[in-house]
């Protein structure tokens, strides 16, 4: 029996390989087109829930031409990222997964979407332009060369995993940190992909690190410490132990990203060993 052929939109709920290998293919077209690096967030599609659709594929004659990812990481936004083929462009394929999308994201009660495009993505640029999206903000994805551990640790500084009865705390550091609300972090426990970190000192939570995994990288996220324990070496002792977390785990290849004006962020990122490979504009569109 002939499998029939795949044509126009398709939703998944979850990722299987065969999947990841068609994003990555379309992924290579599309980088070397115009020389870029789109950002697809690749720990987190090798680690996809099937409990909800996140992914969005378009098919022409059995062959992938169009693909959106869809990054929920609160109840009130979500990041969208993804690319069409150089040769199926300007046929409002975009425009139909986004529409797709939005649709998905309204469901969930998510409000506000931002578009990411890499810098030097022109295609990417004039579809915001046309859109109308705003300009939100701008980061760097940044990957570690060889850690430049620090040479001793506070001795009342305690890191470790956080626990599920710490959801709150986590949300507060968070909201402090990075000036949000309390409401809009979640933690979710149940991910094995994911891992949460605190710290303390002297029994005094002082800052949080998230960690996303998968069998070939470490992401780095939701780096937060409390305004009272900032410039004072905690932040630096946090990421090294961090990415010793990583190590542990037999995984080498680590990344994060950093908004560009946060110098200070950036100074303690060079200083552990992390350098800049790609830029990311942030457009915010509402639904």
């Amino acid at each position: 029996m002939i499998e029939e052929q795949r044509q126009g939109l398709i939703k998944r709920q979850g990722l299987t390989a065969a999947d990841l290998v068609e994003i990555e293919h379309l992924a290579h077209i599309c980088n070397t087109c115009e020389g870029l690096d789109i950002k697809l967030n690749w720990s987190i599609l090798r680690s996809r829930s099937s409990d909800e659709i996140n992914d969005l594929f378009y098919y022409q004659q059995g062959r992938l031409v169009g693909y959106l990812a869809i990054y929920v990481f609160n109840s009130h936004e979500a990041e969208i990222s993804g690319m069409v083929h150089p040769d199926y462009r300007r046929q409002g394929i975009f425009s139909m997964l986004l529409r797709q999308a939005s649709e998905e994201c309204r469901w969930r009660g998510v409000k506000k979407l931002f578009l990411i495009v890499e810098q030097n993505a022109r295609s990417g640029l004039a579809f915001v332009t046309a859109l109308s999206a705003h300009y939100h903000h701008s980061e760097y994805r940044m990957v570690l060369s060889e850690l430049r551990a620090s040479t001793s640790f506070a001795p009342d500084l305690e890191f470790r995993p956080a626990r599920p009865d710490e959801r709150a705390i986590l949300a507060h550091i968070t909201a402090t940190a990075f000036e949000i609300d309390e409401e809009v972090a979640s933690y979710d426990f149940g991910d094995s992909s994911r891992r949460s970190y605190v710290a303390l000192l002297n029994d005094v939570y002082i800052g949080k690190i998230e960690v996303w995994f998968d069998e070939q990288e470490a992401f780095i996220y939701g780096f937060g410490v409390l305004p009272e324990y900032q410039h004072k070496g905690y932040g630096r002792q946090m990421l090294v132990r961090a990415v010793q977390e990583v190590y542990a785990m037999g995984l080498r290849d680590v990344a994060l990203e950093v908004e560009v004006k946060n110098e200070s962020a950036l100074a303690l990122y060079h200083s552990c060993g992390f350098h800049e490979i790609s830029r990311y504009d942030y457009y915010s569109y509402m639904i």
